[in-house]
């Protein structure tokens, strides 16, 4: 059984201070507690980070991750 964790991270970029919105999805045959997204989400959102990083975090963690997000118009996804 794979159970599929769709949920929305925040956080802001380190060359402009935008804030930026990211849809991540966490496919897992383990099943995950939510509130280990929401301890993750506290964590980086007074920080900044650039997605590519975020992803890499998120990727040592969990085995299958897909982190989408759009800065300065361009769509960037992150996946294996």
């Amino acid at each position: 059984m794979i159970h599929t964790y769709n949920f929305k991270l925040v956080c802001r970029c380190p060359n402009d201070d935008s804030v930026n919105i990211y849809d991540v999805q966490i496919k897992s045959e383990d099943q995950i507690q939510v509130e280990d997204f929401s301890k993750f989400q506290r964590k980086i959102y007074h920080e900044k980070y650039y997605q590519e990083e975020i992803y890499e975090i998120l990727q040592a963690a969990y085995d299958n991750v897909e982190l989408i997000g759009t800065h300065l118009g361009v769509k960037v996804i992150s996946s294996q």
